[in-house]
Order: C-alpha cells, then structure tokens, then sequence
C-alpha cells in the first residue's frame, strides 16, 4: 500500500521516498540513503550511503555530499567517478553490493542518440526493508530496462540530456514496477517537461522538497 504525505514523499512498504531536487532523491527506511543529492542545504538528516549516478555537477554535488556526510556515511559511486575524502564503494556497472542491510545493484544508463552519456554513468537498484527501488540516472530508453523489476521506478523525462516525456512513458511499459516517479525536470536549463504528460498506470508526481 502506497501514500503521498506532504505532496513531495512517497511512503510504501514502510520505506519513505522524497524527491529533493531535479534527480536527487532521499530514501528513508531502516538507514537514510541520498541518490544524486543536488543544491542540498545543511540541515537534513545525515546520510548512512550516498548514492552517485556519474560525474555531471549536477549529480556529483560535492557540496551536497558534504553538508549530508557523517562520520559514517558511505559514498557510492561508478567507476572512474571519484569522490574523496569520504568512505567510499567503487562499483563497476553490473555489480551489486550490500551495504549496511541493503543492497545495491548498478543498471547500465547511457543515451542512444544523444552525445551527453555514452559510458562512465550507472542507474542503481536499491533494495531496502524488503522494497525496491530503481533510479535510472540520466539514460535514454534502453534495452535493459526490460530486465528491471522492482516496486518504484525513478524516471528521467526532462529531454535534452535524457529521455523526455513520452519516451519516459515507453520506457515505463518496458520496466516492471508498481509505481512510477518522474524526475530530471525543470532544475536546470535544457530539461523543461511539464509531469502531468508522463500517463502511465502507477505515475505518481512529487512535488520537488527544495
């Protein structure tokens, strides 16, 4: 059973899922994990596992890392996308990993007719308390999505540098998921999408936290 509470989380499973910002996400279950945190202030609950798609600035926030890093906090990310200074877990695509109770899968994410990503970028499953979730990084409809089964789906729609909106809709009826999120809209230039076009049975759209 799923439940929106303050129009910008998404509770399911007893898992709590906010959209931050543009692909930023915090997952909040029996550990806190961050994906791509962008333009997070100080102040937030420190992260457990920081989770980094590829090294765009707009998804490698240092200064988002540091204002949500602990003493403990591990941060993960593709191989090749350093980031120092933390504990960290290099992963290569395909790889999988459990960290602090959860596990943690890399999805190939890449454009196909675009120049942005074409190698170094991941997406993540993430399975935490029994639920799982798939943030897809910044890619295009790709033919591995067909493999992806999980509870929530992360989908870019905002164009330019990923998918938009209506490839975002194809790309939903190849993954296997219950509820789809839309996201990498609006933030920064070129990625203008209007979320209320991503129809899909189980789309749900949150209101950006920050």
């Amino acid at each position: 059973m799923s439940e929106v509470v303050d129009g910008s989380t998404l509770k399911y499973g007893g898992v709590e899922i906010t959209y931050l910002k543009h692909a930023g996400f915090k997952i909040k279950g029996s550990v806190t994990i961050y994906i791509d945190p962008y333009e997070v202030p100080k102040g937030l609950e420190k992260a457990d596992i920081i989770l980094i798609t590829h090294d765009h600035f707009d998804h490698k926030d240092i200064k988002s890392i540091t204002n949500l890093a602990g003493d403990d906090t591990v941060v993960v990310y593709p191989k090749g996308c350093f980031v120092e200074g933390y504990k960290s877990c290099e992963l290569s695509v395909g790889e999988t990993v459990e960290l602090k109770g959860v596990k943690i899968e890399t999805i190939p994410a890449y454009n196909i007719d675009k120049p942005y990503h074409k190698e170094g970028g991941v997406g993540y499953i993430v399975e935490i308390d029994g639920v799982r979730i798939y943030h897809a990084g910044d890619t295009d409809r790709i033919p591995e999505m067909k493999n992806v089964k999980v509870d929530v789906a992360l989908l870019p729609i905002g164009g330019t540098y990923t998918m938009d909106v209506k490839e975002a809709v194809e790309a939903a009826k190849d993954i296997q998921a219950k509820y789809y999120v839309p996201m990498h809209y609006g933030a920064i230039p070129g990625t203008e999408a209007d979320p209320r076009e991503f129809k899909v049975e189980g789309a749900i759209i949150l209101k950006p936290l920050l």
